[in-house]
């Protein structure tokens, strides 16, 4: 990717316009220990270079780079003081270098996120529910196949202002499978500059030990599942890779932080698959390392 095109890409994140928050009903705030800088929900824009990794029992292996655009599309809209739908965007485009028949990929998968917010002033309890259709594609002969559909329905119990009791069940449907994953987790705020979370696989530390520094690590799955189109036949593809980073954030406006991140991968699988579920690829790659640069702005 030419950083002519990345450049002018992190350019457009800028003039994204910050959402409001009513303090009298339901909002993101309530889903969160506090509206500090390292826990804001933003606007962001990240691209990531995955190096080369070897398959476990075959000959080749793969590499990927990664560029992820998230943006919110609107401000909540109150049912009511307690009920509120709010929706955001996402697209990711990955290009996959594979030693498989199919050779390099370019990957697309385009998102719509649409959020239910509840929560009764006073009460220690918050629900969550998100519904996220998309298309996961390599945009040749669009079809159902392409068609995917992730959600989540999650609830937060605030056991004091300092740590949330987290949990719920996730799933996900393409044309490979469905799945359905519970999980559990927390958010805990030991002190006003480090916060700790985890949400099932996902793992989040930060510390803000400076008004314009914020530094992280984490764990987070990577990867994905497409259709693609080779040769006039249909095949879906999985991309399984997990990331185990640390990172630091400058912040360059009231609201715009740029971050540098590096880790490790890991848990790296390739599958390939017919259509019509012929596996004819299953391969456990080894570990390997990546490097990823993001520009976010800040909701608050």
């Amino acid at each position: 990717m030419q950083i002519k095109t990345l450049t002018t890409l992190l350019l457009c994140a800028y003039p994204i316009t910050a959402l409001a928050d009513d303090a009298e009903k339901v909002s993101v705030g309530d889903f969160l220990l506090s509206r500090a800088p390292a826990m804001a929900p933003s606007a962001h824009l990240e691209y990531s270079v995955a190096s080369e990794v070897d398959f476990d029992a075959a000959a080749g292996g793969f590499s990927y780079e990664r560029l992820d655009l998230d943006v919110p599309l609107m401000a909540p809209y109150h049912l009511n003081d307690c009920h509120a739908i709010t929706m955001g965007a996402a697209y990711k485009a990955t290009w996959l270098q594979t030693d498989t028949f199919l050779n390099d990929m370019d990957l697309h998968d385009f998102r719509l996120n649409i959020l239910w917010m509840y929560h009764e002033s006073g009460s220690k309890w918050s629900w969550i529910s998100i519904l996220s259709p998309g298309l996961a594609t390599d945009g040749e002969a669009l079809d159902g196949d392409d068609f995917s559909l992730d959600g989540q329905v999650s609830f937060r119990y605030s056991n004091s202002p300092r740590f949330a009791w987290l949990g719920g069940v996730v799933f996900f449907m393409n044309s490979m499978e469905t799945q359905i994953y519970p999980g559990i987790g927390f958010q805990w705020r030991p002190n006003d500059e480090l916060a700790i979370h985890l949400s099932g696989p996902i793992l989040k530390v930060s510390w803000q030990p400076h008004e314009d520094w914020i530094l992280r690590a984490g764990i987070r799955p990577g990867g994905g599942n497409w259709n693609v189109e080779n040769n006039d036949a249909s095949f879906d593809v999985k991309l399984r890779s997990y990331q185990a980073a640390i990172g630091v954030e400058r912040r360059l406006s009231d609201k715009i932080w740029l971050g540098l991140w590096g880790g490790i991968t890991f848990a790296n699988e390739l599958e390939i698959e017919t259509a019509p579920g012929r596996r004819l690829l299953n391969q456990d790659a080894d570990s390997g390392w990546f490097v990823k640069l993001g520009i976010r702005r800040a909701i608050w």
